[in-house]
């Protein structure tokens, strides 16, 4: 829930890696939807902090004169990430959250890049900081998760005794073997002929 996270932003990274494990699981079954979900968190994490990183030059030529009025932050990494239109949408609204204008501008060279005022670079740090290690909350609950319906997904295979469909198959094959033993006597008490009633009289 929501409520987990204190906001909107965690259940929503939360979701976003959760399909992603399940798109997984739907290619490749479950085993790889943990794989899946380790792989997207660590992707976006090493995205959001390569972001992070680079807010240390908008805040440096912010000190001299003719200082730029907007920050830009490549998120090339990020675009790389399954589900990027989703990720925008996150980072955007928790910006705004926090009264920080911001847009994700498509440039000339074909990048795209995140957009607000070089004052507010320090609750941008805050943000991104914030939302790498929502990422991770969220990656460690959906791999919890995604363990619970593989287990769960292994005792459906299980009867309603708990026995499991590989004893009950093998109950049933020695239980047929033992039929078919069974009418195959019964065939041969057929054939051996019955006593004559002047012997059975002796």
């Amino acid at each position: 829930m929501a409520d987990d996270y204190g906001d909107d932003s965690g259940q929503r990274l939360y979701d976003l890696l959760v399909r992603a494990g399940s798109m997984a699981a739907q290619r490749s079954g479950l085993a790889a939807s943990e794989v899946a979900i380790h792989d997207t968190a660590s992707r976006l994490e090493a995205a959001l902090a390569g972001m992070r990183n680079q807010l240390g030059l908008p805040e440096a030529e912010a000190q001299g004169k003719g200082s730029p009025t907007y920050a830009k932050l490549d998120v090339r990494e990020l675009a790389q990430v399954e589900g990027f239109a989703e990720l925008k949408g996150i980072i955007h609204s928790d910006l705004e959250a926090r009264g920080v204008g911001n847009g994700f501008v498509d440039g000339e060279d074909g990048r795209t890049h995140l957009v607000f005022k070089v004052e507010d670079a320090p609750r941008v740090a805050e943000c991104l900081d914030r939302l790498i290690e929502e990422t991770k909350t969220a990656a460690a609950r959906a791999e919890r998760d995604a363990r619970g319906r593989g287990a769960r997904e292994r005792d459906s295979k299980r009867d309603r005794d708990g026995e499991p469909l590989e004893d009950r198959s093998r109950r049933a094959r020695e239980a047929s073997a033992a039929i078919r033993g069974g009418t195959e006597r019964h065939r041969e008490d057929e054939r051996v002929p019955a006593p004559r009633r002047e012997e059975r009289s002796k």
